[in-house]
């Protein structure tokens, strides 16, 4: 009973110091993070609230813009994911094809996603994993071309992201990494309740990270935002 008591004890204060190390302690697994930004939609009628953007707002802001190098943008959603017979829950992210060049990060095998593989109607059935799923799977190079499946649908793995990549959200760790084409047969867990299509300028779907160009800090980029907004 005692040396139950004891692995209860360190497992959960292991846990905690983890989850502490990761949030406050860890460096990022991307490249420059001061120079990397969040950007919403403030609306105008509710000061305090912010919402996500829709696709062809995010391509406005990827072409109008003059403080930023790269904008990309993604999503969370939670998925069935399906191997040797089994089905479990886990977390994906949804990218547009810059995500990865925005955060300077490459794959440690294979290739991301292509511009192609983003657009709306192609629904792509492509997928990156993470380094801790390439090595429950014995870091096999093999793993690419093989396939996973995800909400019942085939993806074939084309790349294994960094060790030190999780994502960029300092909780929720996805797995796997879709290509947003895969959007309307992967869905969301932030944003557009209604289930816009990607298509739709009302939609809610992406979060979008900037990365300034140089000299460029938030002030600066804040009143340069507000004037595309505007437009």
């Amino acid at each position: 009973a005692a040396t139950l008591v004891l692995m209860l004890g360190i497992g959960a204060n292991t846990a905690v110091f983890s989850l502490v190390y990761t949030m406050f302690f860890a460096p990022p697994g991307y490249a420059n993070p001061n120079e990397l930004v969040q950007i919403f939609s403030q609306d105008t009628k509710n000061p305090k609230a912010f919402r996500a953007f829709s696709y062809p707002t995010l391509n406005d802001l990827r072409e109008q813009n003059s403080v930023f190098s790269d904008v990309a943008g993604y999503n969370v959603a939670e998925v069935g994911m399906g191997e040797k017979n089994n089905t479990r829950r886990t977390f994906a992210s949804l990218v547009t094809a810059d995500y990865f060049k925005v955060l300077g990060v490459a794959p440690v095998l294979g290739r991301v996603f292509t511009a192609e593989e983003e657009k709306p109607g192609q629904a792509a059935s492509v997928v990156l994993v993470s380094y801790g799923y390439w090595t429950r799977h014995n870091r096999d190079a093999s793993i690419l071309g093989s396939e996973v499946t995800i909400n019942g649908r085939p993806y074939k793995i084309i790349g294994v992201l960094p060790k030190t990549f999780t994502g960029t959200m300092a909780i929720l760790s996805p797995e796997v990494w879709l290509p947003l084409s895969a959007y309307d047969f992967i869905g969301s867990t932030v944003g557009d309740p209604a289930r816009k299509s990607l298509t739709n300028r009302e939609g809610e779907q992406l979060l979008p990270i900037g990365r300034f160009k140089p000299g460029i800090n938030a002030a600066v980029a804040g009143a340069a935002l507000k004037t595309l907004a505007a437009n």
